[in-house]
Parts: structure tokens; C-alpha cells; sequence
């Protein structure tokens, strides 16, 4: 699936609200969406009455945050939409859907190989108990404080296991 465009920045953005995090625009989010149907990615959600709705994937060193609101916000909730966590996700999923990529790392971004990525995302089973436990964390990000601190906590040195 090819998204097109002449530059990354037309379907994501550097979010900011925690490095490493990546605003999908509108007009990407179908195309995010049918890529993840088709893969064996962890998921996970939550439904409290009282909070936005999250659906998350676990991809990498991150994955895939889907935030719904249903009643008022405050500043402190993650905004409506869908956003890319850690840059190996943001790596993995741009070359996916056939969408130019940075052609140097971004700030604070590691040196990732694509086809590295490409092996790791293939080699972890989504029924691996971390990667569970991953989209279980991701689903928890109801709040810019939490989204800061999983994307902090996947892309630490410790949490960059890519295989599981």
C-alpha cells in the first residue's frame, strides 16, 4: 500500500507531546489502520466511561495509539487521533506504506536498519507475553503525563528489545 507524497511530513508529524512520538494526519489514518489489520500485532484497549477511548498496538519499540473522546477534554488529556510511538515504529510503518522517510536520523532518533526492523516486527509473535504487555502499556495513555512517560520507558535501552 502506497500512501504517495513528496515528503514525510505531509502524513505525520513530530508530536509534542512526548519524543519519539508522531501525529498521523487524517488523510493517512486509513491507510495506518488497513496496514495494521493486516498484521499480527499485539492489541490492546480501554474503555472507561469517563476517559477517551484507546486502542494500541504494539509494533517495535512502541506502536500505534488510537485516542477517542467522547465528552469534554482538559489540556492534560492526549488529543483525539492516532499516533505512531518510537521511532523504529515510526521507521518501520513509513517504509510500510511506502511514505518518504527522513533521510537523516531526527533529533534523538538511533540509527535503525530497515531491514533489521523488517525481521524484528516478523519475528515477534503476538501472543509473546511482552508484546501483550506492551499494547497494555500503551493503552494506558489517557494523559500527555502517561503517553510521556511509556514512550520515555519503550525507547530505553532496556525497553528496545525488538524481538520477543
Amino acid at each position: 500500500m502506497t500512501t504517495g507524497g513528496a515528503d514525510w511530513t505531509t502524513g505525520f508529524t513530530r508530536s509534542p507531546l512526548a519524543a519519539g512520538v508522531f501525529a498521523v494526519a487524517p488523510p493517512f489514518r486509513p491507510a495506518v489502520r488497513a496496514w495494521l489489520a493486516d498484521e499480527p500485532c499485539p492489541t490492546a484497549w480501554s474503555r472507561d466511561p469517563h476517559l477517551p477511548a484507546i486502542d494500541a498496538w504494539a509494533l517495535l519499540d512502541g506502536g500505534v495509539l488510537s485516542v477517542a473522546h467522547s465528552g469534554p477534554t482538559t489540556t492534560d488529556d492526549v488529543p483525539g487521533g492516532l499516533y505512531v510511538v518510537g521511532f523504529g515504529a515510526f521507521r518501520l510503518l513509513t517504509a510500510e506504506l511506502g511514505c518518504p522517510r527522513p533521510t537523516r536520523p531526527l533529533p534523538g532518533e538511533p540509527l535503525y536498519d530497515l531491514d533489521e526492523l523488517r525481521c524484528a516486527h516478523l519475528a515477534r509473535s503476538p501472543t509473546c507475553p511482552d508484546a501483550r504487555e506492551q499494547a497494555e502499556l500503551l493503552a494506558t495513555c489517557v494523559d500527555r503525563r502517561t503517553l510521556r512517560w511509556v514512550a520515555t520507558a519503550l525507547a530505553a535501552p532496556e525497553g528496545r528489545t525488538l524481538t520477543g
